[in-house]
């Protein structure tokens, strides 16, 4: 697995294992060396009290999904819409070049966001499926102008990053060229899925990359399917826009 797949993935395990951590040290300890604990009176819970810890949790349980991304402060950065479509935002570039969907609960990490000589935009961004135990990293590196004679140069060298000895499809759509593929594989990690793409402007030269991933949640089994994931993959993809520069 590429470098930046296992740092993005380590972001996500870490924001992960962070609610769960918290979640576990509000357990109420039963035993102290052995010995039963004796409860304060004064705070010994009422129903109402537990009523609306419950009430709480609930609220809790139903915003680790769905309200992730906007109420991350350096993701809603990058919002320019919320709720486009069930499930998921818009998202645009900091070098406004480009927007694209990004799931609700997708996580943008300022560390996994560069700008290169305000031409050059590289940004990671996770989200999770928890019901099913998986982790997802979208990788997108975009160029705002690339000269057209190292076109193959670059997909050539994309080949070798994403780790694929294939050849491309191709299609047009949505006023780009689309280079794509997939694949599955397995390292100590465990299984992960792959599917990625290169797109260039048919207008310009503008030029972006973009780079799916799927993995199991921190060696937890789940169920990989090549063809479920690429349906997701390829709703992101096929969500990008190239904007006028």
């Amino acid at each position: 697995m590429k470098k930046w797949l296992t740092i993005s993935t380590l972001c996500a395990v870490f924001l992960i294992g962070g609610c769960n951590t918290a979640n576990d040290q509000q357990e109420p300890e039963e035993e102290v060396n052995g010995e039963e604990t004796e409860e304060d009176p004064s705070t010994e819970q009422t129903p109402e009290d537990d009523d609306a810890e419950q009430e709480g949790e609930n609220e809790g349980v139903e915003n680790n999904e769905d309200f992730l991304a906007v109420e991350d402060e350096f993701t809603k950065e990058f919002l320019v819409s919320t709720d486009v479509e069930p499930g998921f935002h818009q998202m645009r570039g900091k070098l406004d070049g480009f927007e694209m969907l990004i799931p609700e609960n997708g996580i943008i990490s300022d560390l996994l966001h560069d700008i290169e000589n305000d031409a050059v935009e590289t940004l990671i961004y996770t989200f999770n499926n928890h019901s099913e135990k998986k982790l997802y990293d979208v990788k997108l590196m975009y160029y705002r102008k690339y000269p057209e004679e190292v076109k193959q140069n670059y997909l050539n060298v994309f080949k070798d990053e994403v780790g694929f000895d294939g050849e491309y499809k191709y299609v047009e759509a949505n006023g780009l060229e689309i280079y794509y593929g997939s694949f599955e594989d397995e390292d100590k990690y465990g299984p992960y899925l792959r599917y990625f793409g290169y797109l260039f402007s048919i207008d310009d030269n503008q030029s972006i990359s973009f780079s799916f991933a799927a993995m199991c949640q921190g060696g937890e089994e789940c169920s990989l399917s090549l063809e479920e994931e690429a349906g997701l993959a390829e709703k992101l993809m096929y969500s990008i826009r190239l904007l006028d520069q």
